[in-house]
């Protein structure tokens, strides 16, 4: 049974705006798409047991971070990752919640945690919490400040 994730991108700080750089899907369950209208983001999944990432950084390219979502086990889960490198893109991430590469991360999805805040580098918090957290149309606020 399929599942989606309706995502809203909330910013609250004037001095930085930050755009969304890349999209992901994980593979398992079907796979996944991302589609957009209206400025929500929706992750459509082929069922449990796969997700999605967004990558985000300043328009000045600066203080990149990722939120992985998806749903694990018929439930949601989320993980903020920030002051991520050049070279680390979502979707090279993305099998590390899977894999046992990165023992954090696959704890992470195991955690199936439904919010999340983390104040990065540059002192701005990066949250996210789910608005709908049951079911299969979830619904996923991310507020930037």
């Amino acid at each position: 049974m399929s599942y989606s994730i309706k995502v809203r991108v909330y910013q609250t700080n004037e001095n930085a705006f930050f755009r969304v750089i890349e999209k992901g899907v994980w593979n398992y369950a079907n796979g996944g798409t991302w589609t957009e209208q209206d400025d929500t983001l929706l992750l459509t999944m082929g069922g449990s047991g796969t997700s999605g990432i967004l990558r985000f950084q300043t328009e000045q390219g600066k203080e990149a971070f990722f939120i992985a979502m998806g749903v694990h086990n018929y439930k949601p889960w989320l993980d903020i990752i920030t002051g991520l490198g050049d070279n680390v893109t979502g979707v090279g991430a993305l099998p590390e919640y899977y894999n046992n590469t990165n023992p954090e991360r696959v704890k992470s999805r195991e955690a199936q945690r439904t919010s999340q805040s983390i104040l990065n580098i540059d002192h701005r918090t990066i949250a996210a919490h789910y608005k709908v957290h049951e079911g299969h149309n979830l619904e996923l606020n991310i507020v930037l400040g």
